[in-house]
């Protein structure tokens, strides 16, 4: 058994197809066919079984790909780990940010870095959704993810960089727009716009006005994927957004109204995984964002 034939059965374990592992690996499928052959002779087990033309991994396959995966990744992780402290080439974060974050404050704070550490660190941005950088986390493929998320995973690490309060937008025109606050209660009867609960800010939108026992009064259109599509549909009709107070919203003719709720409508944190390999950076990075809090 050798570390070709292991990452060989991983692929097709996973892919349960021949002919994508080959694609994938970039070798013949006759290669990949004899590799596990080999190595199904050489453990005495069955790993995989015909269903139809296609093939599926046995139970015992199905155990044998827990642990192979584990291992591999272990020993990727602990290969990059070791490159990255005795190389001399640059380290290469890569970091996905939510939209709303990577104009405005991510670029100093990394820049700031980049400074600190010349050709030692560079970033590499990838501006995409909390739940995909979610995945992306969890899959390894980003190094660091700046997200709003309510909670926080085991074999994580966290550091809050901003609080983006509860806020009702309304047209100049509209009747509120003099208003200095407010209440959840005050939005009985109005045309409310906000964030589709498909996504995270929305689910949280949703809990939030359950507990706080306004969610069956409220006439809510809740459809839409972003504070811009929301605010673009307010500044021109009577309707009431009900958002996070966002840079996004600068660029609309709205007038913002604080809500009076106790809890921030969205928390943006740092995060990456503590096994990371570049985890020295990675801290050394939230000690930045520390001193930047100051």
């Amino acid at each position: 058994m050798n570390l070709n034939q292991l990452r060989y059965f991983e692929c097709i374990g996973r892919l349960e197809n021949y002919t994508q592992a080959a694609q994938e690996l970039h070798v013949s499928q006759p290669s990949l066919t004899n590799a596990i052959h080999r190595l199904e002779e050489e453990l005495n087990l069955t790993l995989f079984a015909k269903q139809g033309r296609n093939i599926v991994l046995t139970d015992t396959g199905r155990q044998l790909l827990t642990v192979v995966q584990k291992s591999l990744q272990t020993l990727d992780d602990g290969v990059a780990a070791v490159v990255a402290k005795n190389s001399q080439q640059p380290i290469t974060i890569r970091v996905g940010c939510i939209p709303t974050v990577i104009g405005t404050y991510l670029p100093k704070v990394l820049h700031e870095f980049e400074q600190e550490h010349t050709r030692q660190v560079s970033f590499e941005l990838h501006s995409v959704t909390t739940e995909r950088i979610q995945a992306g986390l969890a899959a390894k493929t980003l190094d660091l993810g700046i997200a709003a998320v309510d909670g926080r995973e085991p074999g994580y690490l966290y550091h809050p960089l901003l609080k983006q309060p509860f806020i009702v937008i309304v047209a100049p025109d509209h009747p509120w727009a003099q208003r200095q606050q407010l209440q959840l209660t005050d939005l009985v009867g109005a045309h409310i716009l906000t964030y589709t609960p498909d996504l995270l800010i929305g689910q949280k939108v949703q809990r939030t006005l359950k507990r706080r026992g306004v969610a069956d009064q409220l006439n809510m259109m809740a459809a839409y994927p972003d504070e811009i599509s929301i605010a673009g549909m307010v500044q021109s009709s009577s309707a009431v957004g009900l958002v996070a107070d966002t840079l996004y919203l600068e660029a609309f003719n709205v007038v913002k109204i604080p809500v009076a709720v106790p809890e921030d409508l969205r928390v943006i944190y740092a995060m990456y995984q503590a096994d990371n390999p570049q985890h020295e950076t990675l801290r050394q990075l939230f000690q930045l964002f520390s001193q930047q809090d100051k």
